[in-house]
């Protein structure tokens, strides 16, 4: 244990590891969470709905936060639209809102 007022250069070695640690870990998070909104405007830019559910039903099992509540909320409106109606054809709306919803997390959280 170090007993004096500061941390010894091991201590802090050790200290810095730990943080750089918890960063990557932070940094992919964040990483995927805006893959996974990447993916689901690529998917719908070529009409592919069933990975627009696929995806939207990964964002509402990842996201626990309850900063994050109209993000699921939107999300599970669209995956509601598209388990009625697979062809996408009225989705336009609930896709729309998804996106904003996500827009408005990521401008919301914290700068990183």
């Amino acid at each position: 244990m170090d007993t004096t007022d500061y941390p010894s250069l091991g201590r802090l070695a050790v200290l810095n590891a730990q943080l750089a640690r918890q960063n990557q870990f932070v940094s992919s998070i964040v990483d995927e969470q805006l893959d996974g909104v990447e993916r689901l405007f690529r998917a719908a830019a070529v009409s592919d709905w069933s990975s627009v559910l696929t995806i939207s039903e990964h964002l509402i099992a990842r996201l626990k936060d309850p900063a994050d509540a109209s993000v699921v909320r939107s999300a599970e409106q669209l995956c509601d639209q598209l388990r009625r109606d697979p062809s996408g054809a009225k989705v336009s709306v609930r896709l729309a809102e998804l996106l904003s919803a996500c827009r408005s997390r990521q401008s919301g959280s914290p700068a990183r």
